[in-house]
C-alpha cells in the first residue's frame, strides 16, 4: 500500500490553523501517527504596520522654492509655431564630463551656426548639466584611445528645421568627439 498524506481545513475561514493528518506506513515514516499535527505557523494573517508622523512639520508652509536660473518663464513662454515647410525637433546632445566651459560654448556656437546654414529657425539650447549616466557608456576619440564615461552633460536643443537638414546634424554630432551620444526626435504635436 503506498504511503499517503492528506490536508484538510479546519474551517472555513482563512486565517485559522490549518490540520495535517498524516497517514504513514513503516516504510514512509518511522512512525505512525493517529493524532493530527497542528501547524498554526503555515497561514497568519498580515499585520499592518502604521507610521506614525509628525504632522506639524507637513502642516507648515516651506513657501516656494528659489527660481533656478534659466528656467524660471519655462511654464509662461509661448510655443513659437512652425513656419511651413519645417518641422520642430529635438536633439538631445551628451557630452563628455571634463569638457571645460569655454569648449562647452564653442561647442553651442559651433552648432548654432551649423543649424543656421541649414535654415533652423528658433534654436534653443537647453544646458541639463553633469548629470549621471544611467549605465557605462564607452566611447573611442579620434585619436583611438577608449575612454568609459559614468556621468555627462547633457544639453538639448529644440528648432525647427527642413527635414533633409537633419541627417547632416546627426551626422556631425556622431564625429564629433566631445560627444558621447546623441539622439534627435521629431516632435509632433497632440491634438487634444
Amino acid at each position: 500500500m503506498a504511503s499517503s498524506a492528506s490536508i484538510s481545513s479546519s474551517s472555513s475561514t482563512l486565517f485559522k490553523s490549518r490540520t495535517f493528518h498524516l497517514h504513514s506506513s513503516s516504510s514512509f515514516l518511522p512512525f505512525k501517527s493517529k493524532n493530527p499535527i497542528k501547524m498554526p505557523f503555515l497561514i497568519k494573517p498580515l499585520r499592518a504596520v502604521r507610521a506614525e508622523f509628525d504632522m506639524s512639520f507637513f502642516a507648515t508652509d516651506l513657501g516656494a522654492p528659489p527660481p533656478i536660473e534659466g528656467f524660471a518663464d519655462l511654464d509662461n513662454k509661448e510655443e513659437p509655431e512652425c513656419p511651413p515647410g519645417l518641422r520642430q525637433y529635438e536633439t538631445m546632445a551628451i557630452l563628455r564630463p571634463n569638457i571645460s566651459e569655454d569648449e562647452r560654448l564653442a561647442f553651442i556656437n559651433k552648432y548654432q551656426q551649423l543649424l543656421s546654414a541649414g535654415g533652423a529657425m528658433h534654436v534653443e539650447f537647453l544646458n541639463k548639466g553633469v548629470r549621471p549616466l544611467a549605465y557605462s557608456i564607452k566611447k573611442k576619440n579620434k585619436a583611438g584611445e577608449t575612454n568609459i564615461y559614468l556621468d555627462s552633460i547633457q544639453i538639448l536643443v529644440t528648432f525647427f528645421t527642413k527635414p533633409d537638414s537633419v541627417s547632416i546634424i546627426g551626422e556631425t554630432l556622431q564625429r564629433d568627439d566631445d560627444v558621447i551620444r546623441s539622439s534627435t526626435f521629431k516632435i509632433r504635436k497632440r491634438k487634444y
